[in-house]
């Protein structure tokens, strides 16, 4: 409608947006991210790529249904501004945009998940940021898939460890081992043969999907895939 583009005109002349990649003043219709560099994201299309990079980094070590994620992270490239934007600048509604837009792909060539779980953060640490980053993602991937159950009470973080940001592949491995558990009041029965869809913000090592996947594998013939907003890229 005329009168509300026109108070979206008005929003941004008080309070101007800028691009999270670029840093360019966003147009009226633009959201997060400027049309210049949503067209230049550097997409990995695991949604429609069986036997992706993603998924062969964890062959071996779970069984996974599939792993997928929306775009590459590298550091040498300015998406990575995006998750540190969610992580640590406190934009929810950036976080459930892009869990939408990572959802809305993979209604194009995944198969449904039964419910969409995010990877849990510590009482402790959500205490102190206030929100989960990976349940913001998604709540905006179950809405991007068509309305898909999320599920936030079977798995728990049971150990508070340091954050991985700068950690070294082997201390990631050390930091998550034996750190996910099920919550004991919960009706494993009701998950029994449902596929669930772990999700989180970023695949570095797998180290989080694999000890997650353990917690979760003790319940009979579960499924269970993993996304995530970014991948990183690792030199060959």
């Amino acid at each position: 409608m005329d009168w509300m583009r026109g108070w979206k005109e008005l929003g941004d002349m008080v309070w101007p947006r800028k691009c999270g990649v670029c840093g360019d003043f966003l147009e009226t219709d633009e959201r997060y991210v400027c049309a210049e560099c949503l067209a230049d994201m550097p997409l990995t299309y695991f949604w429609s790529w069986r036997e992706n990079p993603a998924e062969r980094m964890l062959w071996g070590r779970t069984y996974l249904q599939g792993v997928m994620s929306l775009f590459y992270y590298s550091y040498d490239n300015d998406y990575k501004e995006l998750l540190h934007e969610i992580k640590y600048g406190g934009n929810l509604r950036m976080g459930r945009w892009l869990g939408g837009m990572l959802g809305r792909y993979m209604r194009e060539g995944y198969p449904y998940p039964d419910i969409v779980m995010p990877v849990p953060l510590h009482w402790r640490r959500k205490w102190k940021r206030g929100y989960n980053q990976a349940e913001v993602i998604a709540r905006g991937l179950a809405e991007g898939m068509g309305g898909r159950p999320v599920e936030t009470g079977l798995l728990r973080r049971s150990q508070y460890a340091a954050s991985q940001t700068q950690m070294h592949v082997g201390n990631k491995w050390e930091n998550v081992s034996g750190a996910f558990s099920l919550n004991p009041k919960a009706n494993l029965e009701a998950f029994r043969g449902r596929h669930i869809l772990l999700v989180d913000d970023v695949l570095t090592t797998g180290a989080t999907a694999e000890a997650c996947w353990g917690a979760l594998s003790v319940i009979p013939d579960i499924k269970i895939s993993y996304a995530s907003i970014a991948f990183v890229q690792r030199p060959c």
